[in-house]
Parts: C-alpha cells; structure tokens; sequence
C-alpha cells in the first residue's frame, strides 16, 4: 500500500498578499504591468498544485489562441491575467484529492469542481480583477451545457473563457502527473478535436490545432521540485518571438 503524499498546506497570508499585489500591479504603471504579472505568477504557480507551471502553460497557450484570433488588447490583457490565476481556487482543495489516482468520490468531485467558483469569489472582490473573476468561473462550462457551475451553454459562454477551457484540457492532457504520463502532442490534438462542439468551441479548437504550430512554452525549470527559474528572459519572456504584440 502506498503512503499517502504530504502536500504542501494553504498559506491564506501568502494568498492575501499576491492578491493585494496582483490589485496594486493592475492600478499602476502600464509600462510595468505585464512584466509584474508575470512574474507574480511565478510565486502563485509555487502555490498551486502542481507545483510545475501548469497555470503559465495555459497562459501560454490562452495567448497563442488569441493573437490568432486577433482579439483586441484589452481582450489579451484580460485572457492573460484570467489565465494566470484561472485555478486559484484550487487552493481550498485538498491536494491529496487532486493527486488521486482511484476514482473519485461524489464528495471529492464537488469539492474540485466548486474551485472555478471559489475562484470568482476569492477574486471578485478586487476592482481591477471583476472581469477575469467572471472567465476563471466560466472556464469549466462545456459547449453542449454539461460543464459547471451554471451549464452555459455555446456563446453563453464568454469567448475568453472558450479559449482557457481549450488551452488548459490540452495541458492536462500533455502534462505529467503524479498518477500518469502526458500524452504526446497529436494524440491530445486529437482528444480536443473529438470533443470540439462537444465540451470545446469547435473554432477555438481550429485555431489551436491548426494554426500554432509551437506549442512548447519556453519555460526553463530548477532542479528544485515545482521552481520555476526567474533568470533573465526564461519567465517573463515566455511567448514565442513571432508572437511579439506587447
């Protein structure tokens, strides 16, 4: 039988002090606002499972999907900031549910799918961050209206959210995990597309799958378990060079 995994415990200080900075960030200079982004979302990364760069990933490719789409800067700068803290509300989740290989209980199950909601609730309260709130608690709503929490359904749901709902199944899906390997890039490309009209926004999925052809972040990792490395142009410079629109 095998032990059961120690997890790291939610820190509500550190918490309280990304999101008063996060609002802080938003307030100040425009000059400066993207770059402070990125980087707190090094630190919120270090505090969500799974420790690995999943929510930069996912911004990674959230970006990609809307410069190809060519929505507008506001749209851009909204997707990011919604991308990067898109799981916050897995912080009220006990990891060893997230990390669970057996099948999960109803109980569990509830418990992980009210962290989109957590999430807008944790966020919402912070002026600047009202609109990417609304995405993080739409961003598990499915195409058909079998998602959660309130079953949106097709343009229901908000475009921003559409494209974070593809951009993070492709990454859970590539990712490793505790309980299993990643599956290789076409053989994902090939889950998004059979579930396009279904769970994803059929165009979103035509973006993704056919028109970016990079889809390795360029993120470079400490030997250190769950650490991102911070030297000069690894994190905040993490989008491809073709896509050079900030």
């Amino acid at each position: 039988m095998k032990n059961k995994p120690v997890h790291k415990k939610t820190d509500v200080a550190a918490i309280t002090s990304l999101l008063v900075r996060l609002d802080r960030i938003l307030a100040g200079s425009k000059t400066d606002l993207l770059p402070n982004i990125r980087k707190l979302a090094r630190e919120v990364d270090q505090l969500v499972p799974y420790y690995d760069g999943h929510m930069v990933r996912v911004t990674f490719y959230s970006l990609a999907i809307g410069m190809k789409m060519e929505l507008s800067r506001e749209d851009l700068l909204t997707l990011e900031v919604a991308s990067l803290l898109h799981d916050f509300g897995k912080l009220g989740v006990d990891e060893y549910t997230l990390e669970k290989e057996e099948k999960l209980s109803e109980e569990e199950l509830s418990e992980i799918h009210h962290h989109a909601e957590r999430g807008f609730h944790i966020l919402s309260g912070f002026a600047k961050l009202e609109q990417a709130a609304v995405i993080i608690r739409d961003h598990h709503e499915k195409y058909d209206g079998s998602g959660y929490p309130a079953h949106k359904k097709g343009p229901d749901i908000s475009l921003l959210a559409r494209i974070i709902a593809v951009a993070d199944a492709y990454d859970a899906m590539t990712a490793d995990r505790p309980y299993r390997k990643g599956l290789p890039q076409k053989q994902a490309e090939a889950e998004l597309l059979a579930h396009a009209g279904k769970q994803f926004d059929p165009q979103v999925v035509d973006y993704f799958v056919n028109h970016i052809k990079n889809k390795k972040p360029r993120l470079k990792r400490k030997k250190s378990k769950g650490s991102i490395s911070s030297g000069k142009n690894q994190f905040t410079e993490y989008l491809p060079v073709f896509y050079n629109y900030y």
